[in-house]
């Protein structure tokens, strides 16, 4: 009955990009903005229409999160860590419902939203908590670090999962102290180097740590 309850407050925050973004339409510009620079200006436009991207990408989203762990064949481990998977899903949301609302807000006044500090610090909290729950993911194929050496191993999933949660999230609280504090040029490039860190590290990491458990 819990996760019947947490599925239907998850759907019901898929579905809130889509309402927000209903109610807009009718008074909703007819260039929206898709994309800033560094500096937090609106690089490229897109239609009217191109408002519906990010609702749509929620629910389909969203959709897959229902139906992969059914056609994982490790679907069993699932199980073992489905509250950190509902939680993963849950804080997915959330940020897609805080991007959807600068969007909005942009296209109405474009001057009036820091998306040089919004973006980068919504990010920062999606790292930090993704990078907590992170060390909980057990071996599956679709959600998590997925190399060739973590999804070959258990135990090297487990130890680079430790690791990737501990960047994710200390990446994540760099991300937000630097949108409020540095200038967005050199936030920008905070930003970037972050990303690499996260990314690159746990991928070499896995494949050092395979090598170290496998006879040569």
């Amino acid at each position: 009955m819990k996760n019947k309850r947490f599925q239907i407050i998850c759907w019901c925050l898929a579905l809130v990009p889509l309402v927000l973004t209903a109610i807009a339409m009718p008074t909703l510009p007819d260039a929206v903005p898709m994309h800033w620079n560094a500096a937090g200006e609106i690089d490229r436009w897109g239609s009217r229409s191109s408002a519906w991207m990010m609702p749509l990408m929620c629910i389909g989203v969203n959709l897959l999160f229902v139906v992969l762990p059914k056609i994982d064949p490790k679907r069993n481990n699932y199980a073992s860590f489905r509250k950190s998977y509902d939680i993963f899903r849950m804080v997915f949301n959330l940020f897609l419902i805080v991007m959807t609302g600068i969007t909005i807000t942009s296209a109405f006044s474009p001057e009036t939203v820091r998306t040089e500090i919004l973006v980068p610090a919504a990010m920062g909290v999606l790292f930090c908590l993704l990078g907590n729950y992170m060390p909980k993911f057990k071996h599956n194929y679709f959600v998590g670090i997925k190399t060739p050496w973590t999804l070959a191993s258990e135990e090297v999933w487990r130890k680079t999962h430790r690791l990737g949660g501990a960047l994710w999230f200390w990446g994540g609280l760099v991300l937000i102290a630097a949108a409020f504090l540095l200038p967005p040029s050199v936030n920008a490039m905070v930003t970037g180097g972050i990303l690499i860190v996260i990314v690159a590290v746990p991928v070499l990491y896995s494949y050092l740590a395979y090598r170290r458990q496998k006879p040569q």
